[in-house]
């Protein structure tokens, strides 16, 4: 095999990997064109049509599956083999770049971030919020913390956490609007939103209840929702751990307690068809180590807020 076609072959996986030429050259930073002249003449050599293209078509054929499925994984590897080499030779080095919700990067990921480059003077870390996996490649994403499952086949999740969710609101408005007595009484309620869900899930007198929700206010921000539901404007849904020092300090106050909350399992996710540097893996193990308990991310979470108060006493 000539060292053109196993470039051709790799570039082929590449593309497959990231659904398109457009992607695949954003994030191996070689032109489209390139890769779809690179794509030819791989089926011209194996005499065979591996890609459906054209300007809204990228589809793989049976014999483009077939070979990607068999080489792919070789790539893969070497990749992995190559960066154990590297990590042990030298500093790790570059970008990494990751998604996830805003509450995360307050109160977890920016102080796993800057602990990580205190590590490795050499690593750089750019931080996106979403909530979900759409524009993983699009936007060249290494890593993704996200509270809806991904969709796309090639991505890899792996659940780090489920939090226990509550209900809660000021005394204040609750004395002023009342206090609900079941779920259903909550659609009379102004309800505070911290993410994009259209269903709050319950389980109340063993029975599951699905509430569809129309908030009052919605922010994609567990802090900015109790600040808003502390001041009086309705009843949020949020992590029982990031409720608990409010409700110790007379802020909010429990909301129907009694009634189960389903939650949303927290997920870590990253592309199984895409070669993955040393720096970036070191990171996730990182992460993972950090979030394998289920309550670490909400312990700090708690921890956090408890000092922004005393730093608000003094």
């Amino acid at each position: 095999m000539k060292g053109k076609e196993i470039t051709n072959l790799y570039w082929f996986c590449q593309s497959v990997a990231h659904g398109s030429f457009a992607a695949a050259s954003a994030a191996i930073h070689v032109s489209a064109p390139t890769l779809s002249r690179a794509v030819a003449g791989l089926e011209e050599t194996l005499g065979e049509k591996l890609i459906h293209r054209n300007a809204k078509q990228f589809q793989l054929t049976a014999a483009g599956e077939a070979y990607y499925q068999r080489f792919s994984p070789l790539y893969r590897q070497l990749d992995e083999e190559w960066d154990a080499v590297a990590s042990r030779q030298s500093a790790l080095t570059g970008e990494i770049r990751i998604s996830c919700p805003e509450p995360f990067a307050d109160r977890f990921l920016q102080p796993a971030a800057i602990e990580f480059m205190a590590q490795h003077p050499g690593v750089r870390v750019a931080i996106e919020f979403a909530s979900d996996t759409q524009a993983f490649f699009n936007d060249q994403i290494d890593l993704a913390i996200a509270t809806h499952p991904p969709k796309a086949p090639d991505l890899v999740q792996r659940k780090l956490f489920q939090p226990e969710l509550a209900l809660a609101a000021a005394p204040d408005y609750l004395q002023r609007v009342g206090t609900p007595d079941s779920v259903e009484d909550l659609l009379s309620h102004q309800l505070l939103a911290g993410n994009k869900l259209e269903y709050w899930d319950f389980i109340e007198n063993g029975e599951p209840v699905r509430l569809p929700i129309t908030p009052k206010y919605a922010i994609d921000s567990i802090r900015l929702v109790l600040q808003a539901a502390s001041q009086g404007l309705g009843i949020c849904l949020v992590p029982k751990a990031t409720m608990a020092p409010l409700v110790e300090q007379g802020l909010l106050q429990p909301v129907l307690p009694e009634v189960q909350v389903m939650s949303v399992p927290i997920y870590l996710v990253w592309a199984d068809r895409k070669l993955v540097s040393a720096r970036v893996r070191a990171f996730r193990a990182m992460l993972e180590q950090q979030l394998g308990d289920d309550h670490a991310f909400l312990k700090r979470i708690a921890t956090a807020d408890e000092a922004d108060d005393k730093n608000g006493e003094s």
